[in-house]
């Protein structure tokens, strides 16, 4: 009889096999975290320029985005260039509820698209620096190797 293995008396299969299941999750779940990390790495519209000096950026407290059409995103969020000095404030406040000492230099962080406008660029340092930002990073990527 089909679906029968061996013996003369026919006994129904009482488990199941988890193997296929755990294989299709698995696969499933690494599908999703390659996808989700694409996802969250693509959702500021930023073509960084290239540079030989490049490193891995460390969190940063303050954020700001510049695209290519001139839109600024302050901490990851559409704002103004106005909306710097609140969030730099708001930083502050953070640090300072969070046991950070109090003459803790705020660190910034500039991405620029490289066909941002240069003085959309320009600005947001000069608001980062009035705000008290002494640290100022800049976001490139590694150029080519030669």
């Amino acid at each position: 009889m089909a679906g029968s293995y061996g013996g003369a008396e026919e006994e129904l299969i009482g488990g199941v096999n988890v193997t296929p299941i755990v294989d299709v999750c698995l696969t499933l779940l690494v599908v999703f975290i390659v996808t989700a990390s694409q996802v969250v790495n693509r959702s500021v519209p930023v073509q960084l320029p290239r540079a030989a000096s490049a490193e891995a950026s460390p969190p940063a407290l303050v954020t700001v985005a510049i695209t290519a059409s001139g839109a600024v995103l302050v901490d990851g969020a559409p704002g103004r260039l106005e909306d710097i000095a609140g969030v730099v404030a708001a930083a502050r406040a953070r640090a300072a509820a969070g046991g950070a000492p109090g003459g803790a230099p705020l660190a910034g962080f500039v991405s620029a698209d490289v066909a941002a406008p240069y003085g959309r660029f320009a600005e947001a340092v000069d608001r980062l620096r009035l705000a008290g930002v002494t640290e100022i990073a800049l976001d490139t990527r590694p150029a080519a190797a030669p």
